[in-house]
């Protein structure tokens, strides 16, 4: 295929160069663009077009023109770093399994921790692997004291959403960096560009590191992602750093497979619920008839949905089944995802997406000169984003 500039041929490329390119993200079926059916079948695409749509689905142009060889190799790059990252099982996963985390978002997270570590100076963290061997009630000791998490502090929030600003926070100062999904200010492709539900099924999961784990939470791309499940999820990944049992992450159809977890599953489910519902509050009440009004009393005072408050008593024992099926809420049914969404400030998306480490890290290194404008915007945006950028740097006074 051939790159047109001025209207006259340019550049010769190879047509599985770009099918190559446009299939690193195979959920995003970016081939079935109509900009690049075209190009094939005209064996030509004007420069300006091409990067037009590179801006659009977040690729750098300057891939397209990479040979066989080289394109191999950073593709080859990509995939070992995500078979060491992430958990294989996450990788895995295809459409039509109901759940496809978006291998996007994973290779940004990579790209950013890489640069993270490698421009700020970190001990080991001291977090990872700290849990094995333990009980389930020594190892929420232990996070409870290694994150100074108070809970009397955690139960006086009126607000779930001040309850999950806390732990990140307290999270953040461990040096485990919390990124989460948004869908604002082009950090990720549009919808008109890749569907809604690439990202709507994208899971909780821990991007590993020695130093800096990073830990996604799904959030506002996610729908089902409430305060309250992300809460949970903060605290199953928290599990997952310290047992060092990089092979699981929380996917969004976790509620039915909690009373069914087993082996290292279990574990997690169980340091999670003991963290946020101890036994010793809830244990009183096995003697009691629960009704609706207790259990959303409980549910905000541990800040838990009220499923997941129940389906915990029920997998204690505390309730029966019959109590359990009475006490489940109604199925959760989310809003529907606008296609307009107001946009926040540039950096209050950036500083979500990257979380509070990078954030601070991208911004430390735009100030110093030491991170070029090309660079901070690869690392933000995954493309260039010269608009964007200029909005961020005028946000911050940089």
């Amino acid at each position: 295929m051939w790159i047109k500039a001025n209207g006259t041929n340019s550049t010769e490329i190879e047509d599985n160069v770009i099918e190559r390119v446009l299939g690193m993200y195979p959920e995003e079926k970016l081939i079935d663009r109509p900009i690049f059916s075209e190009a094939f079948a005209n064996g030509h695409i004007d420069f300006m077009d091409l990067q037009a749509e590179s801006e659009k689905i977040l690729i750098p142009w300057q891939m397209f023109l990479l040979n066989r060889t080289n394109l191999d190799n950073q593709i080859a790059q990509i995939d070992k770093q995500r078979k060491y990252k992430v958990s294989s099982k996450l990788i895995a996963k295809r459409k039509g399994t109901g759940n496809v985390t978006s291998k996007r978002i994973i290779d940004r997270l990579i790209r950013q921790q890489n640069f993270l570590t490698s421009s700020v100076t970190f001990s080991n963290n001291s977090f990872c692997g700290s849990l094995q061997g333990m009980q389930t009630s020594q190892a929420v000791n232990h996070i409870l004291t290694h994150f100074k998490i108070d809970r009397s502090t955690l139960w006086s929030f009126t607000s779930k959403g001040r309850a999950l600003k806390y732990f990140i926070a307290q999270t953040e100062d461990k040096n485990i960096n919390v990124s989460r999904g948004v869908l604002t200010n082009k950090l990720l492709p549009a919808w008109q560009v890749v569907q809604n539900d690439v990202y709507k099924s994208t899971s909780g999961f821990v991007i590993r590191d020695d130093q800096v784990p990073f830990v996604f939470l799904p959030s506002e791309v996610n729908p089902d992602e409430v305060e309250s499940r992300q809460i949970y999820t903060l605290i199953y990944l928290i599990a997952i750093i310290g047992l060092e049992q990089y092979d699981y992450f929380l996917d969004k159809n976790f509620k039915a497979k909690i009373l069914k977890a087993k082996g290292i599953s279990a574990k997690l489910h169980s340091i999670t619920t003991e963290l946020l519902i101890p036994t010793t509050e809830v244990e009183p009440l096995r003697e009691q008839s629960i009704t609706s009004n207790m259990r959303d009393d409980l549910s905000n005072k541990f800040k838990v949905s009220p499923l997941a408050l129940v389906t915990t008593l029920r997998m204690r024992g505390i309730i029966s089944k019959q109590e359990y099926d009475a006490l489940k809420p109604p199925v959760y049914v989310p809003k529907k995802t606008k296609t307009h969404m107001n946009s926040p400030r540039v950096s209050t998306s950036v500083e979500k997406f990257c979380g509070r480490i990078t954030f601070q890290a991208i911004n430390i290194g735009i100030r110093s000169g030491s991170l070029s404008s090309v660079q901070a915007q690869h690392l933000i945006w995954g493309a260039s984003n010269k608009k964007g950028y200029r909005k961020y740097r005028n946000e911050l006074g940089i």
